[in-house]
């Protein structure tokens, strides 16, 4: 099995993702037989807070659009995923030999208070506990207004606003965070140098984009960061003081049709981005390069063949301790799920084979009184089995196949109201030594 992961890593999953976004799916568009309607009106109902405009921005269907039983499932899975909605449903009927597509929807609580407990890293010796408040849909716009408070194991603290649309008529969004963190360290280098220390973040910024079409974004990001280590070292800060203080800048597109974002089952995800540190008023100047591409790829008999490859690498200047990346954390390897690697710059793939045992659907809650809000649930369930690779280097040495790490396994998800997913899951690695994985992480 570990050779064929590497086998995956060294191209098999790149030939799915060029089949997954090499044609999108671009529902309700391509020739069908002339009987089906061609739809005159869409009449959207159950939207008391949110604008129509939000939700026919996600949709491929249009006045003079055909009413295709594929199209109106993706632009319901669609809907679904901007996470305002309990309830999704579209329909057709004809009025006056006029076709009308109906969206008849069920708002979210929006103002959600939000307790905030759970381990770092999935460490039980590492708690964290606070609490936060979420308006998810600020004036009916889609807008997001967040603030939090974190004690305990790493503390942190943060405010953000971000408008999804901002100017209608360029098509512009905009969005921006001014947040605190201690974060212990995470290398193990420099750990066991002079052991553990404590690292300081401030930083503030800001994001002005343009959507260019239904799936493609671009968006530019600039921000300011003051990084602060309380035991300095060479290595962990460019500054001698133990202070980097610096700009950074951020270039971004992505190209997005996935059907639904919490657990896709078709389309397609390509991210690009490159990130400049410094730009002469710091000592701090290195660049980072990055790209995530998924594809989702229907098959018969319900299954979805989903694949993922991602890496990043880096350039420039010295990297700070800060500034590496790791598998271990954000990223992990499923069957060395706990174990950190550390390094400057990253490949990794992922490889699953799903099948639906119970497909997300809406529960109605009707033998007690509830408000609308919390009257309907969503849930599924699903299997999969999967195959995980990756590597990670400094700059300077050369990966090769002996140093990819590889696992395997199966496993159950669990879609879960609010757009939560809950993954349980047995790995193995290369020697078949197993692992229970317990993971809240959309990670394909």
């Amino acid at each position: 099995m570990p050779h064929v992961l590497r086998w995956l890593l060294s191209g098999s999953l790149g030939t799915l993702l060029l089949m997954s976004t090499a044609v999108p799916p671009l529902f309700g568009q391509p020739a069908v037989p002339a009987a089906l309607p061609v739809i005159d009106t869409v009449i959207i109902t159950g939207n008391l807070k949110t604008k129509d405009y939000i939700i026919l921005n996600e949709m491929t269907l249009k006045a003079g659009s055909v009413a295709t039983p594929e199209g109106m499932a993706f632009d319901r899975s669609r809907i679904y995923s901007l996470g305002l909605f309990t309830r999704v449903d579209l329909s057709t009927d004809s009025l006056d030999e006029r076709e009308i597509l109906y969206v008849d929807l069920n708002e979210r609580w929006y103002l959600i208070p939000l307790p905030l407990f759970g381990f770092r890293d999935g460490d039980p010796k590492k708690p964290y506990y606070g609490g936060g408040l979420l308006h998810n849909n600020f004036q009916g716009k889609n807008q997001k207004l967040f603030g939090y408070v974190v004690f305990g194991y790493d503390p942190a603290l943060e405010l953000s606003f971000t408008d999804p649309l901002i100017d209608d008529t360029n098509n512009l969004f905009f969005s921006s965070s001014l947040s605190f963190s201690k974060v212990r360290n995470r290398s193990a280098l420099q750990s066991s140098l002079t052991g553990d220390y404590d690292v300081l973040y401030y930083g503030i910024n800001g994001t002005l984009g343009k959507r260019l079409s239904l799936y493609e974004t671009f968006g530019i990001k600039l921000g300011y960061q003051v990084v602060h280590v309380d035991e300095f070292h060479p290595g962990r800060t460019i500054a001698l003081n133990g202070t980097d203080k610096y700009l950074y800048g951020e270039l971004s597109f992505s190209y997005d049709s996935r059907d639904l974002r919490e657990y896709p089952s078709s389309g397609s995800l390509a991210l690009l981005y490159v990130i400049k540190y410094g730009f002469g008023e710091s000592s701090v100047n290195y660049t980072r390069v990055g790209t995530d591409l998924r594809g989702y790829l229907p098959l018969p008999g319900s299954l979805t063949l989903a694949g993922r490859v991602h890496g990043t690498i880096i350039s420039g200047g010295t990297t700070p301790t800060y500034g590496h990346i790791f598998f271990g954390y954000a990223e992990r390897i499923r069957g060395h799920f706990k174990t950190v690697y550390e390094g400057e710059d990253m490949l990794g793939s992922t490889i699953e084979l799903r099948y639906p045992i119970f497909p997300a659907r809406d529960i109605y809650f009707s033998a007690i009184s509830l408000p609308p809000e919390f009257s309907i649930w969503r849930f599924g369930i699903s299997l999969a089995i999967f195959g995980d690779a990756g590597v990670i280097w400094y700059r300077g040495d050369k990966p090769s196949l002996r140093s990819i790490i590889a696992g395997y396994g199966a496993g159950i998800r669990f879609l879960l109201p609010y757009s939560v997913v809950v993954r349980t899951e047995y790995a193995f690695d290369e020697s078949r030594h197993g692992q229970f994985v317990l993971d809240f992480r959309k990670t394909l």
